[in-house]
């Protein structure tokens, strides 16, 4: 089903990493869940920009240094005067704030107003038993259930007992192992945490034997695409690791929203 996706981005070189999942029991089960539920979803103000993210600037009173241009992949934006200006991983504001300080070699008092046109970078994946697995936008507030009800739901032979999330939690992968069918059957809303940048979603199929064993597999193999903070990357060989064929080089490939 994924090779009918067009290339999001082929990564060519990029080393595995491999980040062992939280040891059985009670209380390292609630230390990730802590770990994770405070995590929050940054705010607007926090907005953190990436490749991808389309920019609107304008400067007061100078209409001819107005400038709409999405950062490339290498993170920066070309401004007229200033030239090429880091953008990926600041926010707003720091951005902002940087714009000001290097027009005031040209400008006095440059005012600077910057808007987000598009955000390409805020994006999540949602993979396994997925109707339409691929890439999803965080253009709003999502959980883990709005995340695959808007990749098209689960086929039937999901696993909804044991829908895995990755995310990075300072620097490490954290994932956990979600219980969403106690959210179908009874409401229970613990599980159904929302979702930030680069998280990755897997709805493994019901045919997994050893939940705990296949998490670690899982785990491996996703962790460095939950590293990536430039948006969703990955690499040739996955898709065919995680069909547990042989590896190739055909890109691997996820849909664009």
């Amino acid at each position: 089903m994924l090779k009918r996706y067009i290339v999001f981005i082929v990564l060519l070189v990029l080393p595995m990493s491999f980040f062992g999942c939280a040891s059985p029991g009670k209380k390292s089960a609630d230390a990730d869940l802590v770990s994770m539920q405070t995590t929050s979803q940054p705010m607007a103000s926090e907005f953190v920009l990436g490749v991808g993210d389309a920019l609107d600037i304008t400067i007061y009173r100078n209409d001819d240094l107005k400038t709409a241009s999405k950062i490339n992949p290498s993170g920066r934006i070309m401004f007229p005067l200033i030239g090429e200006v880091q953008a990926a991983g600041k926010t707003l504001s720091a951005l902002r704030d940087e714009l000001q300080m290097r027009f005031s070699k040209y400008l006095v008092d440059p005012q600077i107003t910057i808007s987000v046109s598009s955000m390409q970078s805020q994006r999540v994946l949602v993979l396994g038993e997925i109707r339409n697995p691929g890439a999803i936008s965080l253009d709003s507030d999502l959980t883990v259930m709005d995340a695959m009800a808007k990749a098209g739901g689960w086929t039937q032979d999901a696993n909804l007992s044991n829908v895995f999330l990755l995310r990075n939690v300072s620097g490490k992968v954290e994932s956990r192992s979600l219980d969403m069918n106690a959210l179908i059957r009874g409401g229970e809303l613990s599980n159904n945490y929302p979702l930030q940048r680069n998280d990755v979603v897997y709805v493994p199929t019901k045919k997994v034997a050893d939940v705990a064993r296949f998490m670690s597999y899982i785990t491996a193999i996703l962790s460095p695409v939950v590293m990536i903070e430039s948006g969703i990357v990955l690499w040739p060989q996955a898709l065919d690791v995680l069909e547990g064929k042989t590896s190739t080089t055909t890109p691997l490939t996820i849909p664009a929203r």
